[in-house]
């Protein structure tokens, strides 16, 4: 019998996924627009901040010198662009009238780009295996 925590260690990123996935949930489901933006414009910041971390030490080579500048935008791009869409989505969720398709689309554009920004760009997936 297979259990959900055999589940969610076959790939560490099962975990991030599903947390972030129950936050969002449980921000749409208690329909306060100010604690949804207050909780959501901190998690963008804090996931904007890592990425920023992350984008300043891969925008130097180990020996010091400067990438090329196409390389340093493949290294900027996904995270503002994650960062930009996601607060589009947290901008729809807030101030579109709740459960209109603008609102459910922003919680949706929200939790995919807040799990864009907090997966780590240089992971390798997991292996499938056979079952």
């Amino acid at each position: 019998m297979r259990f959900i925590s055999d589940w969610l260690a076959a790939a560490p990123y099962r975990a991030v996924v599903l947390n972030i996935a129950m936050l969002v949930l449980l921000l749409a489901l208690v329909d306060s627009t100010a604690l949804f933006a207050l909780v959501g414009a901190s998690c963008l910041a804090v996931a904007g901040l890592v990425g920023l971390r992350g984008a300043l030490r891969a925008s130097f080579t180990r020996g010091g010198g400067a990438r090329a500048a196409f390389d340093r935008v493949l290294v900027w791009l996904p995270g503002a662009a994650a960062l930009t869409l996601g607060a589009v989505g947290l901008h729809l969720a807030v101030t579109a009238p709740a459960g209109s398709t603008l609102h459910l689309a922003g919680v949706a554009l929200f939790g995919f780009e807040l799990v864009m920004l907090a997966l780590p760009a240089d992971g390798k997936p997991a292996p499938a295996k056979a079952v």
